[in-house]
């Protein structure tokens, strides 16, 4: 297994279902989430300020989902393919639920500063922008691809890299 190929597992179709869910989820918070919503409760940012903390508020309560039931799957007596899958959405969901912790803590702290400062709109939306939502949205991206290549390896019975080699 040392060429980096994923290892095909002989998965059962209700191993395959249970692998694909934490992938699954975790593009619905991505995909749904951070950029339909978003863009919806952005449109009516003028007229409902708060509205944006639903995508937040959101995506930390899925990101918290799937950390305990990684947990309760790791502890289980699911399946290694069952286990893989979770481990590797569970991994890309720490670093998301930090990559989203750390842009909030930018973007409030950034809209603080300018109210307190006095900063016009456009330079408040420009600062935001580019320092807080723009990493944010290009690691999005790159979340988004790889879950989606997960969620192919699932649905194929394949292994994800650095998973422990099939014994059946």
């Amino acid at each position: 297994m040392g060429d980096g190929m994923p290892q095909t597992y002989a998965a059962t179709a209700d191993e395959i279902k249970q692998a694909k869910w934490p992938h699954e989820i975790f593009l619905i918070n991505l995909v749904f989430n951070h950029i339909l919503v978003f863009a919806s409760t952005f449109g009516v940012f003028s007229t409902f300020p708060l509205m944006v903390l639903v995508v937040p508020a959101l995506s930390f309560g899925i990101t918290g989902y799937i950390l305990l039931k990684a947990r309760k799957i790791r502890a289980g007596n699911a399946s290694l393919f069952v286990k893989a899958h979770w481990e590797v959405a569970n991994k890309r969901n720490t670093h998301f639920m930090w990559l989203l912790s750390i842009a909030c803590v930018v973007l409030g702290g950034g809209f603080l500063l300018s109210q307190a400062m006095g900063w016009s709109k456009i330079a408040t939306i420009a600062l935001l922008g580019g320092v807080g939502l723009l990493p944010f949205m290009v690691s999005l991206l790159v979340l988004i691809v790889l879950g989606n290549d997960s969620m192919y390896q699932a649905r194929h019975s394949k292994l994800p890299k650095g998973a422990a080699p099939a014994t059946n």
